[in-house]
């Protein structure tokens, strides 16, 4: 990995898929490949959940991260996850981001609890699936490509969060693991 350079760009604290939800995300983007070019699609190997996002942070805010998240990944016990369906975001009634569904989980609430930093607006746990980049042709595929994932419902497994930045010009990159409750 490249050294890190401050400031830090698009910083965040995050839940990884792994195992089997790492397996049914891929699947979900495999079945998705039709429409590759309206959608653009999340790195495959790191899909996650976010908790916390900086645009960018310094070096001495990073050094605060250091001694933060895995204060709070001690204090969280592991959970089991549930994914319930597709959904999208919309701006301006068009549709911006396909996302995996996260069901009110109190496991899920409690860890975001845990974390000190201000949130700028309310969380919505999901798990991007892919951006679209060509919302008026979604508009057109919206049917097809719902039907194409209908019934995307599995769980995951929370064990672990991860701390993640742009490096160089990899976006995304895992910098550190921190597992829950201390379990490695």
């Amino acid at each position: 990995m490249e050294p890190l350079v401050f400031p830090l760009r698009s910083c965040f604290v995050a839940v990884p898929l792994t195992g089997d939800a790492l397996a049914h995300f891929l699947s979900v983007q495999d079945a998705l490949k039709p429409w590759s070019e309206i959608l653009r699609f999340q790195k495959r190997e790191t899909p996650h959940l976010t908790l916390q996002f900086w645009k960018e942070i310094l070096e001495i805010e990073y050094t605060q991260l250091l001694k933060q998240v895995p204060t709070i990944a001690g204090k969280a016990e592991p959970f089991t996850l549930r994914i319930a369906g597709v959904d999208a975001f919309r701006s301006r009634g068009l549709a911006n981001v396909l996302f995996l569904d996260v069901p009110f989980s109190e496991p899920l609430a409690r860890l975001k609890k845990l974390c000190p930093w201000p949130s700028i607006g309310p969380f919505h746990p999901h798990v991007t699936i892919a951006r679209i980049r060509h919302p008026q042709r979604f508009v057109t595929e919206e049917k097809r490509i719902m039907k194409a994932i209908v019934n995307t419902s599995f769980t995951m497994e929370v064990d672990q969060l991860t701390l993640y930045a742009t490096v160089g010009e990899q976006n995304q990159t895992p910098l550190l693991t921190f597992p829950l409750g201390g379990v490695s």
